[in-house]
């Protein structure tokens, strides 16, 4: 395979995707299927196209909105465990908390004296921005309680109708947490190291996660939802919270890096090299994909599972505390093709122009 050159100062993250679009839609459309709450199993079963779309809409349609969307959207796509050098069980669950301690602190990962200026952009946040979306879910408990289902055909095709407005909102919702418990099942989204150069494997980040993951044929959502429905009593499941779920599945999957880079395929390692103040970017070179795939399929396929069976626990829980409202009474045909950006509650927004604002 052909190596490139990138200037890093111009390159887009790639802590902004994870495992491609093909990936987050499998993980989306399997939890479909592994819902337990018998109103939500029922609805979704009819569902998994609309929800792996949704799934994406973070990675697609709201990285081309540009301003706001790029500075405070993308760095919520990942956690970069090591630059506080804590242990993952010591990162506190209060975003706010880390924001405050470890602002001007020096990045453990780099070791360099460079000093963390914003935690939501140099550390990430995955974790706690999918329980923005569950906590969404979680609020409308009481405005399902209060609205009136529709009781004729008019009345269920009207969007408007607030019973259906609700129960719009809770699947979008879904969705949308379902694209960040996706980033946490990928294991190069839980590292500051997210496309290997620091291990001389430079470039491993889209090879992984989509060149891979290509190589699969058309049952791939088959063999995620047979290893999902595999997996007995998850290590992380068993945690009272979803950040503190969103940290034992980031910790397994952070644990996985040493092994895919002993299948990675390289020939010849990357290289980072400074000139005139800018790293030189050269990424490694590699086998074809189909080499990588016959090593990495089982890894995938249980990276991905694990995600599918977090996101349709979480759903699970989430709808109970909306109230288990009876979805099957909404039938409109509003589908959510494009979704606004929504702005990160856990940590405080400056308030100064998208130019100036954490990211940029």
């Amino acid at each position: 395979m052909r190596s490139f050159v990138f200037i890093s100062v111009l390159m887009l993250s790639a802590n902004v995707f994870a495992w491609g679009g093909r990936g987050h839609d499998t993980i989306c459309r399997v939890a479909s299927f592994l819902v337990k709450e018998e109103g939500l199993k029922e609805y979704l079963r009819h569902k998994p196209q609309m929800m792996g779309h949704l799934c994406n809409m973070p990675d697609f349609y709201w990285k081309s909105l540009g301003g706001e969307a790029n500075a405070l959207g993308s760095p919520a796509h990942f956690v970069d465990i090591e630059v506080l050098g804590l242990k993952v069980q010591d990162i506190p669950l209060d975003y706010k908390k880390i924001v405050t301690e470890y602002t001007g602190k020096e990045d453990l990962f780099k070791k360099d004296g460079t000093t963390i200026k914003s935690v939501p952009t140099d550390f990430g946040s995955s974790w706690w921005r999918a329980d923005q979306f569950y906590r969404a879910i979680a609020a409308l408990e009481k405005d399902f309680a209060a609205a009136k289902m529709p009781t004729n055909f008019k009345e269920e095709q009207d969007s408007e109708l607030p019973y259906n407005k609700l129960v719009y909102n809770m699947v979008v919702s879904m969705g949308l947490m379902g694209h960040f418990v996706g980033d946490n099942s990928q294991p190069f989204h839980t590292t500051a190291d997210y496309d290997g150069y620091a291990a001389g494997h430079g470039g491993i980040h889209a090879y992984f996660e989509d060149s891979v993951v290509g190589q699969f044929d058309g049952d791939l959502d088959y063999l995620v939802l047979k290893e999902a429905r595999s997996m007995k009593k998850p290590a992380f499941l068993k945690p009272a919270t979803v950040v503190e779920k969103m940290k034992v599945l980031g910790e397994i999957s952070n644990s996985e890096i040493p092994r895919i880079l002993k299948m990675d395929p390289i020939k010849k390692k990357s290289t980072v090299v400074k000139e005139r103040g800018m790293n030189i970017r050269t990424a490694a070179e590699r086998e074809a994909p189909q080499v990588a795939f016959n090593r990495m399929k089982g890894l995938i396929v249980t990276d991905m599972a694990r995600g599918s069976v977090l996101l349709a626990a979480l759903w699970d829980e989430a709808y109970a505390k909306a109230g288990k409202p009876k979805l099957g009474a909404y039938k409109s045909y509003r589908y959510p093709f494009t979704v606004d950006f929504v702005v990160p509650d856990y940590f405080d927004i400056p308030q100064a122009s998208p130019e100036k604002l954490p990211g940029k």
